[in-house]
């Protein structure tokens, strides 16, 4: 009796606790590299100067291993329900409330290469990646079927199971016969780019990471633009705004895999008083060094929650309903945390978004003494502006 392969390939798949699967082959994504081209032409990789390296190379499934006849795509869920937020906590996304995905993701791939093998029963080289390598892996899973691209630009899985997902390949020695593409679309909605908070979704399909809020908390090495800081709200990692809006994903399938939940990780909040007492690198790594949360560095991560402080100290001091826990004697703590953050800080980015959440909260009198101690001329001009703005 012959055995089918493929099927055996997606049922250890599914087995592994993989929520979908598809087929993929080595042909070039020629189809998809006009799309990527015009993103990048256009700027919005912002500086992420690595997507605009090794074009070709992302376009070609077969360069990164030797040999390969086909590759496995999969996806599996990452969502967790998100409790109700406390005061003067900040938002992660879903994808980073647990383990780093890729260590976890990467260590499946290698569990379901050692089992085909076995299944098989014959020699079968393969190697996993997930989204670390140059290789346009969104709009491959798009043409082998693994979901379709939604306005968001994310990828929505088949079945109405959503966007929460991560995705990855494993290419493999062996030929396998590869899938077409999934038909799937979002009609005439576009929730996630109404809703954007920073109206970072250009058009359908296309963001501008530049004003994108998982950009600005993540990638970002600079501070956070003026105009964009209000819109950022309570997210200090991250943001799922476009899927929380998304039909697609009313009824998410949770993830099946505990390294992805909330209590493996950094979980789906933040305390931000906390954070900014993290005063070393090491200290920095230790508490985020296994998630994701380490990729904007504790400089990116404490800029962040300056940002969020000063959104919820505006909100708290205009008498906003959403946060009536808080005392005044909490608020002048937490200011006082700030302050002093502020006046021990040796980096200016960071002076600078711990006097610009001051100044959201009114406290002139804070505010002052930080412009009064401050030897950087053009911060000290840019806290004099804050001042004035107060009087």
């Amino acid at each position: 009796m012959t055995i089918n392969k493929k099927s055996v390939v997606i049922e250890i798949a599914h087995d592994l606790g993989f929520h979908h699967v598809s087929i993929g082959s080595m042909q070039p994504l020629k189809d998809q590299q006009d799309r990527y081209l015009s993103w990048i032409e256009n700027g919005f990789a912002a500086s992420m100067h690595y997507m605009q390296k090794n074009l070709d190379r992302r376009m070609q499934p077969g360069y990164f291993f030797e040999g390969s006849k086909s590759a496995v795509l999969a996806s599996v869920s990452y969502y967790s329900e998100r409790p109700s937020i406390r005061p003067f906590h900040g938002a992660v996304a879903r994808y980073a409330v647990g383990l780093d995905y890729h260590a976890v993701f990467r260590k499946k791939m290698r569990e379901l290469r050692d089992r085909i093998a076995v299944e098989l029963n014959c020699s079968v080289l393969g190697k996993p990646f997930i989204d670390s390598y140059p290789f346009f892996e969104q709009a491959y899973a798009d043409r082998h079927g693994l979901g379709f691209i939604g306005k968001n630009s994310l990828l929505i899985m088949p079945e109405l199971a959503g966007s929460y997902s991560f995705i990855g390949e494993l290419f493999l020695d062996i030929e396998l016969e590869a899938d077409g593409p999934y038909v799937g679309t979002c009609g005439k909605c576009f929730r996630c780019g109404v809703d954007c908070p920073t109206q970072a979704i250009v058009e359908p399909g296309v963001v501008d990471s530049n004003r994108c809020i998982s950009y600005l908390t993540i990638e970002n090495r600079d501070g956070v633009p003026l105009e964009l800081r209000q819109s950022m709200g309570d997210w200090v990692f991250g943001c799922d705004v476009c899927q929380e809006v998304c039909p697609y994903n009313q009824r998410p399938v949770k993830t099946p895999w505990v390294e992805f939940e909330p209590q493996s990780g950094a979980g789906h909040y933040l305390d931000l008083v906390d954070l900014l007492a993290i005063d070393s690198d090491e200290l920095f790594q230790q508490r985020f060094g296994s998630t994701a949360l380490r990729r904007p560095r504790r400089r990116g991560l404490l800029r962040n929650a300056l940002v969020v402080l000063g959104n919820q100290f505006a909100e708290i001091v205009s008498g906003s309903t959403r946060w009536p826990e808080v005392d005044s004697s909490e608020l002048e703590a937490v200011k006082r945390a700030v302050f002093d953050f502020a006046w021990v800080a040796d980096d200016e980015m960071l002076r600078e978004h711990a006097a610009w959440a001051i100044f959201r909260s009114g406290d002139a009198a804070l505010l002052s003494s930080l412009e009064k101690r401050e030897k950087n001329p053009d911060l000290k001009d840019c806290l004099r502006k804050y001042l004035f703005e107060l009087d």
